[in-house]
């Protein structure tokens, strides 16, 4: 009996586990299965952008097109931050607390929504608007 009870809490601590791992993964709409290449060469400008709890500051950003370095700069909270609609497929920042996350990224011209897909964070609203003209 105690070794039935031993694989039971064995297996309920392996599925706890995945369901912590499928929370913290995010949960949104940002293509997370793709991998996510960085482009190569030196970023032109350096967009900085702050994620506070439920805000990016700044959350209307217009660039240029080109390579960019995107830094996502944590001011408390666990965020992170990624593309609506399939824009720049697999590319993510994740900050906690004060941590700083970047990439570079090949910006195209047109309007791409960024946000942070932790569960309501978005619907709080954890978004912002980036410009490339």
């Amino acid at each position: 009996m105690t070794r039935v009870r031993g694989r039971a809490a064995a297996v309920a601590a392996v599925l706890a586990a995945g369901l912590l791992l499928a929370a913290c993964g995010g949960g949104g709409d940002g293509d997370d299965d793709k991998a996510y290449v960085e482009p190569q060469g030196p970023a032109s400008e350096t967009i900085s952008i702050d994620a506070k709890n439920f805000s990016f500051t700044p959350d209307d950003i217009i660039a240029e097109p080109g390579i960019a370095k995107i830094e996502l700069v944590g001011e408390g909270g666990v965020h992170d931050l990624v593309f609506d609609d399939g824009a720049y497929s697999g590319f993510r920042l994740d900050v906690s607390g004060s941590e700083t996350d970047s990439k570079k990224i090949d910006l195209e011209r047109g309007k791409f929504i960024f946000y942070c897909s932790l569960p309501g964070h978005r619907a709080a609203g954890m978004e912002g608007t980036l410009r490339v003209r």
